[in-house]
Parts: C-alpha cells; structure tokens; sequence
C-alpha cells in the first residue's frame, strides 16, 4: 500500500505549491476582474468590466491578430516538425543512422533557446539594419537597407511568427519522434509489396498514425503562442497587440480604477486556453475512439 501511494507522496508538495501560486493567483484576479478591489475602494461584485472590454474595439483587434499570429506559428511549426521528424526517421533507419541521429539532436537545439533570446535573435537577424539587410546589400540584393521588407514590428507580426515557427518546431518533432521509433523497418518494404510508393506509405500508414499525437503538438504549440508574452512585446507593434500585451498595456498604462479590465483580459486568456486544451482533448479522443490512431 505504502509503495503505490509514494508516488502522490512524492508530487504532493509540488502540487500544493503549484496550486497555491497559480490557484491562489487566478483567483484574486478573477475577484479583482469582477470588481472586487479594496485597494481602489471597490467592493461590489460585478461582469461590467468584461463587458466593457468584450464590446472594445481594442480587445477585438487584439484578439484577431493574437489568432492569426497563433494560427500561422502553429502551422508553420507543425509543417516543418512533421516533415523534419519523417525526415529525421528515415535518417536514422538508415546505415547513416549515426549521422542521422546527430541532425536530431542538432534540431532539438532551439528547444533549448528561451523565447526571449529566440526573439532577440530574430531582431538582430531580419530588422532592416539586421544582419540578413546588410548582408543582401553587400551583395547588390537591394540598393539600401531600408529597401529590405518590414519583417520585425510589423503590423501582421511576421517576426514572432518566424520565432515560434522556427522555435516550436522542435517541438512537434520531438512530440513525433517516439511514434515514429515504434514504426517496424519492414513495414514499408510490406507496402511496396502491395505496390505503395514512399508518397502512400507517408499518406497511409505514417501520417494516420502521426496525426494524434501531431494535433495535440499543434493545439500545445497554438496555446502557447496565445498566451506568450516576451516575444509578441519584443517583435509587435503598439497597435494592435496581441492580448497578453494588451493587457500589460492596461494594466500599467492606467490608473487603479483599469485594473479591473486588464484582469479581466487575463481571465478571458485562461478561459480560451483551457478551452483550447479540452478540444485538443475532444479530437484526441474521438480519433482514437474511431480506431484509426491505434496500434
């Protein structure tokens, strides 16, 4: 009995940490977003805050460009993962297995990266004085480096979609990589019996197989990128910004009396996230339910 309960011995202090911090923290600021602030003299409960910033045209400029810029760095990371991860595959179970599985670790690198790095290191790249600017005018590419596209504080937010698509994109291939090790050698020799080429194979057999595991890395990935912070702040624009700056935005641009409304974004970003991961969820489960995503 002792030796099946250690382990929820083991987690417990964490979990109670956790729960006090993130528990503790989302709701005081639910309180603080429903009125509810004895600092400001408020005392009364109240949904007029979240009206208020649900009928602004602030919050939906935000919340549009914070999903086109979480909907394409999605994408993008889930393209490249799922191609380098087959890619990857077919490295290591080939006699260059050695060479292939030193390019995987090689990709895994930006996991390593913090995003703020990641984002800093995009700006010193593709800025119009960046690195990539100069170097096209060295070459005669462009006359002037203001002749170089706006990649970076753009207003459609190409610079954190470059960063999380080139970050996240270990990531879904390291969320690909344990499936595809459980994938027999003699597999495809079996579908080329049956007269597959390598284009079937991948449409058939591999990517019905990849595709649970790869929604989740893309609805993850897509979570993560709603809610980031350090990167759209460093990359954005002042307007529209996507939500989680638009709420630091508030929250530090106004008086005690805005508050409320700035929590009140953040309540609404832990609702659409959690929203996000119970329908990662739902798919997940109707796709192995139809048996399609099994061994």
């Amino acid at each position: 009995m002792l030796q099946k309960s250690k382990p929820v011995i083991y987690l417990f202090p964490a979990t109670v940490v956790l729960f006090l911090l993130f528990g503790g923290g989302i709701w005081n600021g639910l309180l603080q977003s429903m009125g509810y602030f004895p600092a400001a003299n408020q005392y009364e409960l109240t949904l007029e805050y979240y009206r208020k910033v649900l009928v602004s045209r602030e919050f939906l400029d935000s919340f549009l460009v914070t999903i086109r810029i979480a909907g394409l760095s999605s994408i993008i990371a889930g393209v490249i993962g799922l191609a380098v991860s087959v890619l990857l595959f077919i490295l290591t179970k080939e006699k260059s297995g050695k060479h292939g599985l030193i390019t995987q670790k090689l990709f895994q690198l930006p996991m390593l990266v913090p995003p703020l790095v990641a984002g800093y290191f995009i700006l010193l790249l593709f800025s119009q004085s960046g690195w990539v600017s100069k170097w096209m005018e060295t070459f005669g590419l462009i006359d002037r480096i203001s002749d170089f596209p706006v990649l970076v504080n753009d207003s459609f937010g190409w610079g954190i979609i470059m960063t999380y698509a080139w970050k996240e994109s270990a990531f879904v291939a390291l969320m690909l990589h344990p499936v595809l090790m459980r994938i027999k050698d003699v597999w495809l020799d079996v579908a080329r019996v049956y007269g597959a080429n390598s284009w079937k194979y991948f449409k058939c057999i591999l990517f019905p197989l990849l595709f649970p595991s790869w929604m989740s890395a893309l609805f993850i990935v897509f979570a993560f990128t709603f809610s980031a912070f350090e990167v759209p702040f460093l990359l954005g624009v002042t307007y529209p910004s996507m939500l989680p700056v638009y709420s630091y935005n508030l929250y530090v641009g106004g008086g005690l009396e805005v508050r409320p409304e700035a929590l009140s974004v953040n309540i609404i970003l832990v609702c659409m996230v959690v929203f996000i991961g119970a329908l990662a969820f739902w798919v997940s489960r109707r796709w192995y339910r139809k048996g399609q995503g099994g061994w």
